[in-house]
């Protein structure tokens, strides 16, 4: 879609920001836009962090630890992104700069029955995105390379590095990332509202895990198909009668 918005949009100016409906801009983020594209004019883009905000409040720690930064702003020419997961990475050789300011993200402006039913689809391609990373055939037949990233690379390399090669292994990872959330990273102290979001996410882990195990069985031993022929035609005849 990205690609797509890229190769066809009469954009007015090269750089663009992708930012949807449920994210805002700050008055401190666009000067810093401002003057990143202006000193550090051959980036191809800029990772972008954000403010998640829940039940009027700004979940600091609960999210998983300020910041987490995403591919948001980006030139026009120098910038292809890829699938991944529900997502997308970014694909390019040039060089990638970071912008310290955030945007405001309202994940649950639509409220708790949209943000489920969105992450129920999420959790779907997630458990995907698992198998083919670990080396299993994709849906389509295909194989979908591992994840980019590096353990000793920048902030954004290590979380992918250890999202990719390392978390898929580690055993009742829902509950892990509960406790990484609400207890190593502090999120009781975002009060009620990091607690809910909590277990919202560890409940999105364990429909992953679930997922991608029940995708494996599935692949591995198939549930055998009824007999054609005589017998399903009898069978058939059978139940009409």
């Amino acid at each position: 879609q990205r690609n797509w918005a890229t190769d066809h949009i009469a954009y007015k100016h090269d750089w663009v920001f992708h930012l949807d409906a449920d994210e805002r801009f700050t008055e401190e983020m666009v000067a810093e836009m401002r003057a990143k594209v202006t000193v550090e004019a051959d980036a191809a883009g800029f990772y972008v962090p954000h403010k998640l905000m829940f039940m009027g409040r700004w979940l600091r720690r609960a999210e998983g630890g300020y910041p987490i930064y995403q591919m948001r702003l980006f030139h026009r020419g120098r910038m292809r992104f890829r699938d991944y997961g529900h997502g997308q990475r970014e694909d390019t050789p040039g060089p990638i700069g970071t912008l310290r300011r955030p945007y405001l993200h309202y994940n649950f402006s639509k409220g708790l029955d949209e943000w489920i039913d969105k992450h129920n689809r999420y959790s779907t391609l997630e458990a995907q995105q698992l198998l083919a990373g670990a080396g299993t055939s994709s849906p389509d037949g295909g194989r979908t390379p591992a994840a980019p990233g590096r353990f000793w690379g920048n902030r954004v390399e290590r979380r992918r590095y250890f999202k990719a090669h390392l978390w898929p292994k580690l055993p009742g990872t829902w509950l892990l990332r509960f406790g990484w959330m609400y207890l190593a990273q502090g999120g009781f102290l975002d009060g009620l509202p990091g607690f809910h979001y909590c277990v919202l996410m560890s409940g999105y882990e364990l429909w992953t895990k679930l997922k991608a195990e029940e995708m494996r069985v599935d692949r591995s031993d198939p549930v055998p198909q009824p007999p054609l022929g005589d017998g399903g035609a009898s069978s058939l005849k059978a139940i009409q009668a």
